[in-house]
């Protein structure tokens, strides 16, 4: 396996495996391998979603697509990967970017990646845990029916430290 289909392991362990949910308090809907009805409807249109479907939305929508497969650390790429599964990869993108002080624009544009060349991973995979952790509260307090997710997703932004 490569790096890439380890970290969609990762993210679809985290997400539950194959157990399908459908809590009323999950905005996302029926949900497996974390593949969310509202948001992949035609992964769901067969009633369920396969493993094979989720990994290609996974390696589509939250690696190549917004461009996460172009860096460089193993860690540093994880989060961000994660980061975009949990929350969209453009706020995931922005946060990096707000992390490095580069223009935040939501891309991961050459500016962006030139920027981390120059910067140590691991500084900047801990700024993006405080940031993740920071939004998580600020979801909380915005949508208190969410307080029941509140350890999990603290400590799926933990596990980067």
């Amino acid at each position: 396996m490569t790096r890439i289909d380890d970290l969609i392991t990762d993210i679809i362990e985290r997400e539950g495996g194959a157990t399908a949910t459908n809590d009323p308090k999950d905005a996302g809907g029926r949900t497996q391998y974390g593949i969310s009805e509202r948001s992949n409807p035609d992964a769901w249109k067969d009633g369920k979603v396969t493993e094979a479907e989720a990994r290609q939305i996974y390696l589509q929508k939250y690696v190549v697509g917004p461009g996460f497969d172009k860096i460089v650390d193993s860690q540093l790429q994880a989060q961000l990967v994660d980061y975009g599964v949990h929350s969209g990869p453009a706020i995931a993108i922005q946060k990096l970017q707000s992390a490095i002080g580069v223009a935040v624009d939501g891309k991961l544009g050459p500016a962006t990646l030139q920027a981390l060349e120059q910067l140590d991973p691991r500084i900047i995979n801990n700024r993006l845990v405080a940031a993740r952790i920071k939004m998580i509260g600020q979801i909380v307090v915005k949508v208190p029916s969410q307080l029941k997710y509140l350890n999990g997703f603290l400590n799926r932004a933990l596990e980067f430290l």
